[in-house]
């Protein structure tokens, strides 16, 4: 790693990996606290992590990814090329953004939770004309399919499907599916489960990839961890 004289206010876990041109706590006026990344981080080119985030070991960060100040993040969080976080917000263990997703201030995301390409969060009912901020909260084991747009304050509980492009302005209960515009809920069809795959949430290669997959989530625990190992005997 070679990092710009802008980017020495952070703390890195052992094992990671740093691609070129990224930018590590970067310091904005009033920064308290550098950038604490965990061990087995990979962050490719052109990405910017701001002070006073903190973010958990085995984040897999895609090129050019903005995560401004003060957010918290866990264990095993993949953000791929494009997306922006902007600040104030938690994201639980094993969240699986795509690429180009915008997250704005104020929302909170749970563990095991897969956010598809172009998903659009917003947290201002009237923005511009009342100054009131409110993010999404989004539950566990969520399904977030692509060019979705997640209105502000808005409450999706766990093991929720939420189909592409739907346009999601009311809470959703758990063990819902939802789509459509505005988005409907209804109760999950059987066959789609009772939650997202960890097989698939914490494998955080590339298709292309020829490193040897990472099997030590198994022994690390997560929502659902007992209903899934049940179901694998």
């Amino acid at each position: 790693m070679n990092p710009s004289p802008e980017s020495s206010f952070f703390e890195l876990g052992p094992d990671c990996e740093i691609g070129p041109n990224v930018l590590l706590g970067y310091r904005y006026p009033g920064c308290r606290a550098p950038t604490r990344i965990g061990a087995r981080a990979r962050i490719h080119s052109g990405s910017v992590i701001y002070a006073d985030t903190v973010i958990g070991d085995r984040f897999t960060c895609g090129h050019n990814v903005t995560i401004r100040a003060e957010c918290e993040i866990g264990d095993r969080v993949v953000i791929l090329h494009g997306s922006t976080l902007e600040g104030r917000l938690k994201i639980g263990k094993g969240v699986k953004i795509m690429a180009h997703v915008y997250i704005p201030s104020s929302t909170t995301i749970g563990s095991m939770v897969f956010i598809g390409p172009g998903v659009n969060f917003l947290n201002a009912l009237l923005p511009m004309r009342v100054p009131v901020v409110g993010g999404a909260t989004i539950g566990n084991h969520v399904m977030i399919g692509g060019g979705v747009t997640i209105g502000p304050g808005v409450k999706i509980g766990d093991n929720v499907f939420i189909g592409a492009g739907a346009n999601v302005v009311r809470d959703i209960p758990a063990n819902s599916l939802a789509y459509g515009n505005p988005a409907r809920a209804q109760p999950l069809p059987e066959k789609f489960g009772t939650m997202n795959d960890p097989k698939q949430i914490f494998n955080g290669l590339d298709l292309w990839d020829r490193r040897p997959a990472d099997e030590t989530w198994r022994d690390e625990d997560f929502p659902g961890r007992d209903a899934w190992l049940a179901s694998q005997r």
